[in-house]
């Protein structure tokens, strides 16, 4: 009982936190004249990947590899086939605007996190300066593109209905809750966990990612239904991005993360499954339709419902 509720609380305080903090830095960017898609790429993809940073962060120290890697690979995985197609079945976009680049910055990152997981089986110093080396590169090429004027965005601009600074204190109290409310909920998974004799990766995998994916799944979703399409692959992109290489590599080069014996093959298999679909739809847009979003949703209650029958 005393789990479940730290688990909600925590849930609840990660929620209202990732809009606080979604809201103010895109209305600092927007002050600042930038374009949509790059603040989805950067601003909102960090904030959003805020939650997982930080209960990844404070998994890692307290020792709970499990809840750490669960949490980066469960909420990549929500991200794709739960976020994403919530958000398309309010409107399906007619074109993407990511670039092929954005996909091979994706798949680099997806399976260098794979390879390190299944063959180096550590997270050390070395793997995590070289994760956040490869992510700086790809905001610096980002922001290059941007001001040569090669990122066009042809979507409506994000209301900047917050003061400069209201935008302030919605950022930083923002900050402050899903930081605190992080240390909530990864208390709440390890007394579930112990109660309900539920190894820490499958709670990291289901309850603390989906939860921590709810600032993905809320922004998301307003973005499409505002008709920001573009705002919605950019901020998927960047939080998966972000996911893998942000939060892996200062998580590794405060303290190492081992990986042997924590995740299954079909979590793995999940992760590059969902990294494909990503891939393909921000490809192939013009061929989705409803059956294929609803194909997508089903293939992540399989995957929910494979976890559990491991136990």
């Amino acid at each position: 009982m005393i789990g479940s509720l730290y688990l909600l609380f925590g849930i609840l305080l990660l929620y209202f936190s990732g809009n606080w903090l979604v809201a103010g830095s895109t209305s600092l960017a927007n002050h600042m004249k930038v374009q949509p898609f790059i603040i989805a790429l950067t601003l909102v993809a960090f904030g959003t990947s805020a939650p997982e940073l930080a209960i990844s962060l404070h998994s890692a120290l307290k020792g709970y590899e499990g809840i750490t890697l669960g949490n980066i690979v469960g909420s990549n995985i929500a991200n794709v086939l739960f976020a994403l197609p919530l958000a398309f079945l309010i409107r399906i976009p007619k074109s993407s605007d990511l670039k092929i680049v954005d996909n091979i910055y994706l798949l680099i990152a997806t399976f260098l996190y794979i390879y390190i997981t299944l063959f180096l089986g550590v997270f050390n110093n070395i793997s995590g300066f070289l994760m956040l080396f490869l992510l700086l590169s790809y905001i610096t090429f980002i922001l290059f593109q941007a001001s040569r004027g090669l990122r066009k965005v042809d979507t409506e601009e994000i209301e900047k209905n917050i003061s400069l600074k209201r935008s302030v204190i919605f950022s930083f109290l923002g900050l402050f809750g899903i930081i605190l409310g992080a240390q909530i909920l990864v208390k709440g998974a390890v007394i579930t966990a112990s109660l309900l004799g539920i190894s820490q990766t499958i709670i990291g995998l289901t309850v603390v990612a989906l939860g921590t994916s709810i600032p993905e799944v809320v922004t998301s979703m307003a973005a499409a239904y505002r008709g920001q399409i573009s705002f919605v692959l950019g901020a998927i992109l960047g939080s998966n991005l972000f996911n893998l290489l942000a939060i892996t590599g200062i998580a590794s080069v405060i303290t190492p993360i081992n990986t042997k014996n924590i995740l299954d093959k079909i979590d793995v298999y999940y992760l590059i499954f969902s990294t494909i679909i990503f891939v393909l739809i921000s490809l192939f847009l013009k061929y989705l339709n409803r059956k294929l979003i609803f194909g997508i949703l089903i293939s992540y209650a399989i995957y929910v419902v494979f976890i559990y029958l491991r136990m």
